[in-house]
């Protein structure tokens, strides 16, 4: 149980650590809680490009052409989480790729020294190593399965909704 010395010096301690100020600074700590991203709030994460995703969903826009404002958020919906699926294979063959450099030798000093000290390792199994550490203890690769799943039957799901308002439309027309 805490004294009343001891909770009068948190209640001053807590005064002094308000966050970030700086937009610099709220932006790098609102990434603070990203994992591997499959669940991210975002549509692109830090270890992914802003200008890849533009180009992707501009030719995700051309091609499916929606015409209406229900069209439109199903063409969003299809983009990101097609981004998304391309996204979890990615972060399979990394997991696998760290998985294997891994096992090379002593499994468990290869991820302890991966994890603690990601600078020194592959950089390109970033995301892998972040999903090992993330999913630790709970079979990450079916894990992974599990997402790229949820993933992919939500977007077959959004897909058939598009074509079905479009099929409607075509016959109003």
């Amino acid at each position: 149980m805490s004294t009343q010395a001891q909770i009068l010096a948190n209640r001053r301690n807590a005064q002094k650590s308000t966050g970030p100020h700086t937009p610099q600074g709220k932006a790098k700590v609102s990434q603070n809680a990203v994992k591997h991203g499959l669940l991210a709030r975002h549509d692109v994460i830090n270890s992914e490009s802003q200008a890849d995703f533009d180009l992707y969903s501009q030719q995700m826009l051309d091609e499916l052409a929606p015409v209406n404002p229900m069209e439109s958020m199903l063409a969003d919906r299809i983009i990101t989480l097609s981004w998304r699926l391309k996204r979890v294979c990615r972060i399979q063959n990394q997991t696998i790729d760290a998985l294997n450099a891994r096992n090379n030798s002593s499994p468990l000093a290869k991820l302890t020294q991966s994890l603690s000290n990601p600078s020194t390792s592959a950089p390109e199994l970033a995301l892998g190593r972040l999903a090992i550490k993330d999913f630790t203890n709970s079979g990450v690769l079916e894990r992974l399965l599990m997402y790229e799943r949820r993933i992919e039957h939500s977007l077959y799901k959004t897909i058939l909704e598009f074509q079905r308002l479009d099929l409607i439309k075509k016959y109003r027309l």
